[in-house]
C-alpha cells in the first residue's frame, strides 16, 4: 500500500503511470491527514499538509518493522523493506 496526502485522482494517476497499481500495489488517499497525524508523520505548513517519506511491515495490523527517511531516504526502499520479511 501506498498512501500520500493527495486526493484520490491523484493518487490513481500516479499508481497507473508508475506502473505500481499494475503490480498489486495500491495506491491510497489520505486527503485529510488523518492516517498521517495519528502515525505522527505529518509535515505542516503554511501552503499545504503532506506526509513524511515512511515504509512500514505490519502483520496483524502490528507494526513489526518501521523505515524512516529522516536520515536517509535510501532507508525506506524497497530493498531494505524487503530484506526485513
Amino acid at each position: 500500500i501506498c498512501i500520500a496526502t493527495n486526493d484520490a485522482y491523484v493518487m490513481e494517476a500516479w499508481g497507473r503511470t508508475s506502473g505500481g497499481a499494475d503490480a498489486g500495489i495500491r495506491f491510497l488517499s489520505d486527503s485529510t491527514a488523518e492516517l498521517s497525524r495519528a502515525l505522527g508523520l505529518l509535515i505542516e505548513s503554511d501552503v499545504m499538509v503532506r506526509t513524511k517519506r515512511f515504509s512500514l511491515i505490519a502483520d496483524d495490523g502490528v507494526v513489526t518493522h518501521y523505515f524512516s527517511s529522516a536520515e536517509q531516504s535510501s532507508d525506506t526502499w524497497a530493498p531494505n523493506v524487503l530484506a526485513k520479511l
